[in-house]
C-alpha cells in the first residue's frame, strides 16, 4: 500500500510540474562554411593511378573517379592494373590504390596518405588503402583521390570532400583547377 502512495504522488507531482514548466521550443542551428577547401600540396606532372590486383577495386570505379577528377580540370596519366601481390609501394609519380595495412579500423572506410618532394613540396606519389565493399560505394574513391591530389576535408554539406561519407556528395565548389 505504501509503495502505491508513493507512486501517486509522483505522478500527481510530475503533472503539477509540467504545468509549471513549459518546454522550450527546438533550437535550431544553421551551419555556414567559411572559407575554401584547402590543397595542401599539387602534383608536378599528371600522376598515374595503379590499381593492386589483390585489392579487389573494380577497375570501372576507379576510371569513373578519374572521369570525375578530369570534369573538375584535373589530368592523369594513365590507369592500370597490377598483378603481382607484392603491390604495396607506390612508385615516383604514381597514386596506388591497394588494401589497408595492419591496424586500420572499422572507423575508416578508406585513407590516403602523400609523399611530397623534401625541398619542392609538391607531390610525388599517393597511397590509398580501401577495402573492396568501400571501394563499391558512391563517391569513396572520387573523395580518396581527392586526398591524392592534395585536397583536405572541406566541411561544407554535400561536397566531395566532406569528411562524412552520410554528408558527401558531388560537389566540386572551390576545387576546380
Amino acid at each position: 500500500m505504501g509503495w502505491l502512495l508513493l507512486l501517486l504522488s509522483c505522478v500527481s507531482l510530475t503533472e503539477n510540474l509540467e504545468h509549471l514548466v513549459s518546454p522550450a521550443p527546438p533550437v535550431v542551428i544553421e551551419v555556414i562554411t567559411l572559407g575554401e577547401p584547402y590543397q595542401k600540396a599539387k602534383w608536378k606532372d599528371n600522376p598515374t593511378i595503379r590499381i593492386c590486383k589483390t585489392a579487389e577495386v573494380p577497375t570501372y570505379r576507379v576510371a569513373q573517379a578519374m572521369r570525375y577528377w578530369e570534369g573538375v580540370g584535373y589530368e592523369f596519366d594513365g590507369l592500370r592494373t597490377d598483378p603481382f601481390s607484392t603491390c604495396m609501394h607506390p612508385r615516383i609519380g604514381e597514386i596506388l590504390i591497394t588494401l589497408p595495412e595492419s591496424g586500420f579500423g572499422d572507423t575508416h572506410m578508406a585513407s590516403t596518405r602523400i609523399y611530397t618532394h623534401p625541398e619542392r613540396g609538391d607531390i610525388v606519389k599517393a597511397k590509398i588503402h580501401v577495402l573492396p565493399k568501400n571501394a563499391r560505394k558512391d563517391r569513396v574513391i572520387e573523395h580518396e583521390i581527392g586526398h591524392a591530389m592534395g585536397w583536405s576535408h572541406y566541411r561544407k554539406k554535400f561536397h566531395i570532400m566532406h569528411p562524412s561519407w552520410h554528408l558527401g556528395g558531388y560537389d566540386h565548389s572551390g576545387i576546380r583547377r
